[in-house]
């Protein structure tokens, strides 16, 4: 789940298990994984699919083992896109919103906006867990949640 971090060279921190939260909150939203790759440039184009592009100041900030997969400080996709079927794989997924909209009702509003915070690019603007465990998605009644409806198994 944080295994980009790692392939820019940019070290782990507790905003990392934050991030890990996100991912895992999504999966138990939509009942997969959130990025199903194990090719590093393939997981990144997928994030930026899902999030957007990933910010300038953390490409320039990849350790040189990195530089493969950064080109004029962006993403290097899809020029370096190592298949079709890789392309195919990063173009079908939605942004985030209309990913969790797929799977819940009209009423995600907050449950989108704490993603959003668990799930900023860089580890600086991430919420930290005090911040999501006040979030309205988890303080406000048990009532408005009875509408999210749970993926089939």
């Amino acid at each position: 789940m944080i295994a980009w971090i790692f392939c820019l060279g940019l070290g782990s921190s507790y905003p990392c298990d934050i991030w890990s939260v996100g991912c895992i909150l999504v999966e138990l939203c939509t009942g997969e994984a959130l990025f199903q790759t194990h090719e590093n440039l393939e997981h990144l184009a997928m994030m930026e699919r899902v999030f957007g592009p990933l910010p300038y100041h953390m490409l320039e900030s990849a350790d040189r083992h990195s530089a493969k997969y950064i080109r004029k400080g962006r993403l290097n996709w899809p020029e370096g896109c190592t298949s079709r079927e890789s392309m195919k794989a990063v173009m079908k997924l939605p942004r985030l919103q209309n990913l969790v909209m797929q799977n819940v009702d009209q009423s995600a509003g907050d449950f989108i906006d704490l993603l959003q915070g668990l799930l900023k690019y860089d580890p600086a603007s991430r919420q930290t867990a005090q911040e999501a465990l006040r979030h309205p998605f988890l303080t406000e009644g048990s009532e408005r949640r009875r509408c999210y409806t749970l993926p089939p198994l």
